[in-house]
This record gives structure tokens, C-alpha cells and sequence, in this order.
């Protein structure tokens, strides 16, 4: 159920500005903990988006994700 959570995550922080910020003013703990996943979990969900990108451009944002999550 946690990989759902990640999965969601994922694809809200692409999605959602506002969500983007209060990630952004957060620790990596924080995040994983107020969204009920850990980061073996956040790398599966990751690795499910990229199978599913259908150009360039989408595997680039969640490329971006993952760099972004890997400096917190």
C-alpha cells in the first residue's frame, strides 16, 4: 500500500505547485513520514513511472523527481 503512497506522491508533486513548495520547505524525513513511505518504496514508484513514460519529456520530469528527492 505504501508503494500506492509513493506512486501518488510522484505523481502529485509533478502535478501540484502549491504541493511542490510545502515539499520544498520540508526534510526528506517529514516528507516520507506525513506520506506513509520510505525510500526503497519512493525508488519502486519512481522506477513504475519511468516504465510507463511515453516520450522524452515525461521520463525528464520524473528524472527530475528523482534527482530533486536524492539532494534533500
Amino acid at each position: 500500500m505504501a508503494l500506492g503512497k509513493s506512486i501518488q506522491f510522484v505523481r502529485q508533486f509533478i502535478s501540484d505547485k502549491e504541493f511542490r513548495h510545502e515539499c520544498n520547505v520540508s526534510s526528506k524525513e517529514e516528507i516520507m513520514k506525513s506520506n506513509d513511505f520510505n525510500e526503497t518504496e519512493f525508488e519502486d514508484a519512481i522506477t513504475m513511472q519511468l516504465v510507463k513514460c511515453q516520450s522524452y519529456e515525461e521520463a525528464e520530469q520524473i528524472h527530475q523527481v528523482k534527482y530533486w528527492f536524492e539532494l534533500l
